[in-house]
């Protein structure tokens, strides 16, 4: 099959998001598969190095470079297309933002589209609107790494105050908005059952999970440390996640070192904020952007994931499976994710609860092995990328299929 693949988010790996890596390693699934994938993609300024991951994966980029500006950005589009500034009025911010920058990738689209694909996936709800300026007779499926309506309902619960009924404006948005337009398409691919069943409530297009993985082959499970060392990784530009960081250095990160007078914490990811960053105190290293991961989970004693808003599933929690370490998340922050409290994971909510966790994992060398050893397992026999790619690849040709 030739897969045409449009999406607001460049796919790369390693270094970039979440959404960025899950495209990189389904895109190299089903070039390994045997598959052409033709990618089309803005590429931002920071990105420029990433680009190149593609290539050595075996497809083919149809790129934008995004300039620097984004104020210049909407200028151009406007010049180009009046209505994209009416536009802004109407849809959710994020999708607005999308419209903006394709003004400029629908040339690439179409240069794409002319190799005759035999589908065409467009990532992200934002996008989906996209989907009007594709040929009618060819299969569309939308892969739903995020239900923003959901995502933005969940951020209100956890926010105050104005920003707390902003968040539920948008997503009252995001919800009339997808309702319309993922009617274009023949597939929607969801995160996880959940994800799927929360879908149903705005569409009644045909829909199947596809989750997220982890490269097990690429991250080892190192014995663990001896030393109380404590893990926590995400991209901090990302709301959900600064948030989460916010909560551990100020409710949770001080419990845990009166449990644990040793305990140390590492923080790794970019972008974290500067308010935030001022919280950390001792015992706290902010490692940044860091180029390989393995050093860092081999240092730690246990990964935590302190979610309190968000959607989806998150590459972090599967990361954290992957690399043999005991889990310690709130129920959030595993959501989606088929684990088992006590068993694969520890899940508390509420800071006591979740330093109580971490404290205990960090004093019970056993039971911190077990829960590693059974995550790691859970972790290669259903999160694996290889089955994930196959699972996609029996979809997207029963969808070719069934519109010949």
């Amino acid at each position: 099959m030739r897969i045409t693949w449009l999406t607001p988010e460049l796919p790369y790996w390693p270094g970039g998001s979440g959404g960025s890596t899950r495209q990189f390693q389904l895109v190299r699934e089903l070039v390994r598969r045997g598959h052409d994938v033709d990618v089309v993609a803005p590429v931002h300024p920071d990105q420029r190095e990433g680009a190149g991951t593609l290539a050595q994966a075996g497809a083919e980029l149809f790129r934008v470079d995004r300039p620097a500006s984004r104020v210049g950005e909407v200028l151009a589009a406007v010049r180009t297309r009046p209505a994209v500034a009416v536009r802004a009025l109407t849809m959710p911010v994020a999708a607005w933002q999308v419209e903006v920058f394709w003004t400029a990738l629908r040339a690439q689209a179409e240069r794409a589209l002319a190799r005759r694909p035999d589908a065409v996936l467009v990532e992200h709800d934002w996008a989906a609107r996209w989907a009007r300026d594709l040929p009618a007779e060819l299969p569309k499926v939308s892969g739903l790494e995020n239900l923003s309506w959901d995502y933005y309902a969940r951020r209100a619960a956890a926010a105050e105050g104005l920003q707390r009924d902003l968040l539920r404006i948008e997503a009252q948005r995001f919800r009339r908005f997808d309702a319309r337009t993922l009617r274009a398409f023949d597939l929607l691919l969801a995160m996880s059952e959940l994800d799927r069943h929360i879908l149903a409530r705005v569409s009644d297009r045909p829909s199947a999970v596809v989750p997220n993985g982890v490269d097990t082959g690429a991250l080892r499970a190192a014995p663990l440390p001896g030393t109380p060392t404590v893990l926590f990784t995400g991209t901090f530009g990302y709301a959900p996640n600064a948030e989460a960081l916010r909560w551990l250095l100020t409710e949770i990160w001080p419990r845990i070192r009166a449990r644990v007078p040793a305990a140390e914490l590492l923080v790794v990811g970019r972008g974290v904020p500067d308010e935030i960053a001022a919280l950390a105190g001792e015992g706290v290293t902010l490692a940044g952007f860091v180029p390989e991961m393995q050093p860092w989970f081999d240092r730690a004693q246990v990964v935590l994931v302190p979610m309190r808003s968000g959607g989806g599933t998150r590459l972090k929690v599967l990361d954290g499976l992957a690399s043999g370490r005991p889990l310690v998340s709130t129920t959030m922050g595993a959501m989606g994710v088929d684990v088992t409290d006590g068993q694969d994971v520890l899940l508390a909510d509420g800071a006591d609860a979740f330093a109580d966790a971490t404290a205990r994992v960090l004093g019970d060398p056993a039971l911190a092995a077990r829960l590693g050893a059974a995550g790691r397992g859970l972790a290669e026999r259903v999160y694996d990328w290889g089955a994930i790619g196959g699972r996609l690849e029996e979809l997207l040709r029963g969808i070719v299929a069934r519109r010949r």
